[in-house]
Formats: structure tokens, C-alpha cells, sequence
């Protein structure tokens, strides 16, 4: 965490900032925890040229202790506006009333800049996106952590495909997937398990509901877990009801969509654009006639979050970027496949995260 830390106070001097504020209330944490370890509901981090403040209450004194050692807490007394705490740990850092501190833009209220720059003495200075561009690219520890997340989630796989019959509901194959996560180590889910049975897996975010599963069709299962450590996985694999072989032309859209998802891989390299990577599996498919049927883009970035922060437009991806490779081919009113990897780049090639088997053979 301090070389995370570090990174930060490097970018105050690019941005002219004597300080920046990273908040967390009650949901979207992953910028603090990603500086700090701190895991709570409510807390202000101030960084600094040299200092680094966590600013929370006496739920969670214990855990700072704990969760990131490293920071200086300041403690919010009950009674007192965190605005308050905030200008005592400017003090303690030397910073004088005309100093710049940047706020994240993304993640502040208007009507909470608005009390901010009435009661906190500084000049406070929108931001946008410093710390997402630091979460781009993962250390060796995020790999290892999303490598035993995507590892556990890949044991829940082979484990709920053996058990897929003809009359199991959507649900009942969701509540199996999201069952055994949590047996595997899961914290929850890392989004809504999507379960797609017959012409509902040509429903790319399908709601998953009470449609019986029958012989021979296909089923999309797009879930993942959120695991100790804050990182999450994020696969998908079409699977068929077993009892019944499947249709001729939903064989041939999973060939082609599982072909497309490996010459993805095989080109994704450091150097390569977003739009490069996704039109190789983008090419294959419309070579295959089915172009029209691939509307969504390859994947996402993944980490703290399923769609972790990315600059797709800009940015090549470079080592420790971790992707998904996820192509597919939706026919309304008849069916659809769609195969999901969770795919790292590193010093020594592309790795895939997710290489669960079966991926089906025909």
C-alpha cells in the first residue's frame, strides 16, 4: 500500500496539488481500499506531499489499526463534522488555507462540494480519474489475488455443469453457482449470476428467471465471485442440456465464437489498442457470416470491481493489465453462445485466469 501511496503523492506534484481526497461512504470504497487497505463503510483519506491521514470513526479505530497501519488516523468525534477533521489533519500536515487539494470529481455530490467549500480551508480542486489510472495495471499481489479468485470460481464451474439437468430452472442453476462461491471462499457475488437457458441466452444480459432448462439447448452461466482481498472473477461458458444432441447451427455458432475467443487471446500482447484486440475476434466472427449477431464489445478490464477503471480510447495495454475475452453470437428467438476469459499480461506472455474446462467439444 505505501508504494500505492507513493504513486499518489508522485501525481500530486504533475497535477500542482498539495493534497488530494479520497472519500468512501457507505458504498463504492475501491479507491480507498485500493490506497489503504481500510475495508470500512465511512472514512476520508487526505494524501499529501509526505503525509498520509485516514479520517473515521470509532467503528472502525480498531480496524485502521489493523487494515493500514501505515496511515495517521485522525479520529471523527461524535458531535463534530468530518469537515472539522479534515482542516485538523491539513494543520497537522502544514498545509495553509490557499493550498490546492484535489477532490475525485466522480465520486463527490454536488451538494456535498458545495458544504466542502464553505467549511474545509483549502482551495479545493476537481480531479478525474487519478487514482482509476493507477488501478489499470496490477501488481504481482492483485494478479495473485485475482488468480485464486478466478481459480475458485472455476472450481464452482465444473462442479454446477455436472449437476445441469433438463427440467432445473434458471434460478435454481444460479442458486447453485451462487451457493457454492461462497463455499469456495467467495464474499458474494461480483455481480447477479446471469443464467440464459434456449432462446434466452440470446439475451446477452438475460434477467435469469424461472424458464425450465430442456435437452439439448443451450445455457449461457455468466457469474463471479468478489473474494478475500477485494478482487473479483468474472467467467462465462455455454454449456447444453445434456439428453439431446444439440441443433446443428448452435454447434456451429459455438465453434465459431470459441474460435474467435482463441485468436483473441493469441494476439493480445503488450503494445496492442483496445479496438486492435477487439477486431480480431470482431473479424472472425463477421468472416463466419455472423457479424451482425456480435453487438457488445470484447470485454472489460477487471480487479476491485467486475468493469474495473480503463481508458479504452488511449491507453495500449501494457504488463499486468488484466481483461476479459469474451465474444459471442446472439440470434433473437433462437439462441446464443457466449465464452468468457479473465486474461493477465505479463512479462512472460498472456496468461489465461479462467481456463476451465469443459469448454465444449462437438
Amino acid at each position: 500500500m505505501k508504494n500505492r501511496v507513493a504513486k499518489v503523492q508522485k501525481s500530486l506534484q504533475e497535477h500542482n496539488l498539495d493534497a488530494l481526497l479520497i472519500r468512501v461512504f457507505e458504498s463504492d470504497n475501491q479507491n480507498v481500499f485500493y490506497l489503504s487497505g481500510f475495508g470500512g463503510s465511512c472514512a476520508v483519506l487526505l494524501i499529501t506531499k509526505k503525509h498520509a491521514f485516514i479520517i473515521t470513526d470509532s467503528r472502525y479505530f480498531v480496524r485502521v489499526a489493523k487494515e493500514c497501519p501505515s496511515l495517521k488516523l485522525v479520529k471523527h468525534e461524535r458531535g463534530h463534522k468530518i469537515t472539522k477533521h479534515i482542516n485538523d489533519a491539513l494543520q497537522i500536515a502544514g498545509l495553509k488555507p490557499t493550498a490546492r487539494v484535489g477532490f475525485e470529481a466522480d465520486h463527490v455530490s454536488v451538494e456535498l462540494l458545495r458544504s466542502w467549500r464553505k467549511e474545509i480551508k483549502a482551495k479545493l480542486t476537481a480531479t478525474t480519474h487519478l487514482i482509476e489510472r493507477l488501478r489499470q495495471y496490477k501488481d504481482e499481489e492483485e494478479i495473485s489475488l485475482l488468480a485464486k479468485a478466478c481459480s475458485a470460481t472455476c472450481a464452482v464451474y465444473k462442479e454446477v455443469v455436472a449437476i445441469i439437468k433438463p427440467g432445473m430452472s434458471e434460478s435454481e442453476v444460479a442458486f447453485e453457482l451462487d451457493m457454492r462461491l461462497r463455499k469456495h471462499g467467495a464474499l458474494g457475488n461480483s455481480f447477479p449470476s446471469i443464467v440464459a437457458s434456449g432462446p434466452n441466452s440470446a439475451v446477452p444480459h438475460h434477467a435469469t428467471g424461472s424458464r425450465k432448462l430442456k435437452a439439448g439447448e443451450p445455457v449461457v452461466l455468466d457469474f463471479g465471485g468478489l473474494f478475500p482481498g477485494g478482487y473479483c472473477s468474472d467467467i462465462t461458458r455455454t454449456v447444453f442440456v445434456p439428453g439431446k444432441k444439440p441443433n446443428a447451427k448452435m454447434i456451429e455458432i459455438y465453434n465459431i465464437v470459441l474460435e474467435a475467443n482463441k485468436a483473441a487471446f493469441k494476439a493480445l500482447k503488450p503494445g496492442i489498442l483496445w479496438r486492435e484486440y477487439d477486431k480480431i475476434a470482431r473479424d472472425y466472427i463477421s468472416d463466419a457470416g455472423y457479424g451482425e449477431f456480435f453487438g457488445h464489445g470484447l470485454g472489460h478490464s477487471l480487479g476491485l470491481v467486475a468493469h474495473d477503471p480503463y481508458d479504452y480510447m488511449h491507453d495500449p495495454f501494457k504488463v499486468g493489465m488484466v481483461v476479459t475475452d469474451e465474444p459471442g453470437i446472439y440470434i433473437e428467438g433462437f439462441g446464443g453462445v457466449r465464452i468468457e476469459d479473465d486474461v493477465v499480461i505479463t512479462k512472460k506472455g498472456v496468461r489465461n485466469l479462467t481456463n476451465a474446462a469443459p469448454y465444449w467439444k462437438f
